[in-house]
């Protein structure tokens, strides 16, 4: 009995190693919101992948075996189209969106991600890492687990939050959007960049808040997206 017992695990073991080869590693898309949401993919040099989920729908990233994915970006179309009527690979409006970031795979051994409202924020987003390989886990000192931890941005009253110089602008879509004046432009945080890092402390702000907003796990751990997340904590697993 134990000689069977220790050849299924031995098979069960095998085959789990042949599965994790066969499908690699990847990321999938979560609509946790309760109305469709027009998903966009791309990541450098390739054409926007387009996914219209449904409230609850999922859409599941394949790296394969290879593991790498480049300047990976997802965002919520705020017009219904993710590429310009000109070249699919051409953002129709992410300028106007918050992004979710990935570089996996660029041979470091590790992966880097983050929640983005450098152009914009239109939606409730979370990134969670949902198996993980390497990079030990710990708080940093200011209470914020970068090593496979979970950046946030939920901001329900958009109109309410855009102030400043900081500008609204409304979609034929019914989307809202509150566009991050300064977000692109280098100087460094201001009082509208300000706005968005204290509601959103983990997501990056302007170009260079990297110390804040870069996440790492190891190459080969898979990665989930979530639109209209429940909740906002920082860590949230």
């Amino acid at each position: 009995m134990a000689s069977t017992a220790c050849k299924l695990w031995v098979v069960l073991t095998l085959a789990s190693v042949a599965i994790s080869e066969v499908h690699g590693c990847g990321i999938n898309i979560r609509n946790s919101c309760p109305y469709t949401v027009t998903t966009c993919a791309q990541n450098q040099n390739n054409r926007i992948s387009q996914f219209n989920l449904g409230p609850g729908g999922q859409q599941w990233l394949d790296f394969g075996s290879a593991c790498k994915w480049i300047a990976g970006t997802i965002w919520a179309s705020v017009k219904g189209q993710c590429a310009a009527p000109s070249s699919g690979s051409a953002a129709n409006d992410r300028n106007l969106a918050n992004l979710a970031e990935f570089t996996i795979g660029d041979g470091s051994g590790s992966d880097f991600y983050d929640v983005s409202n450098v152009n914009a924020f239109t939606i409730g987003m979370k990134i969670r890492v949902l198996n993980r390989v390497g990079e030990e886990s710990g708080p940093s000192s200011v209470g914020v687990d970068y090593r496979c931890g979970t950046p946030s941005c939920i901001i329900n009253d958009i109109r309410g939050f855009c102030r400043g110089n900081n500008q609204i602008v409304s979609l034929p879509s019914g989307a809202v959007s509150c566009v991050n004046t300064d977000g692109t432009n280098g100087r460094g945080p201001t009082d509208g960049t300000r706005i968005f890092k204290n509601a959103c402390p983990t997501a990056y702000s302007y170009n260079f808040d990297d110390p804040t907003s870069t996440f790492t796990c190891g190459t080969g751990s898979n990665y989930e997206v979530e639109f209209c997340p429940p909740n906002g904590s920082l860590n949230d697993e």
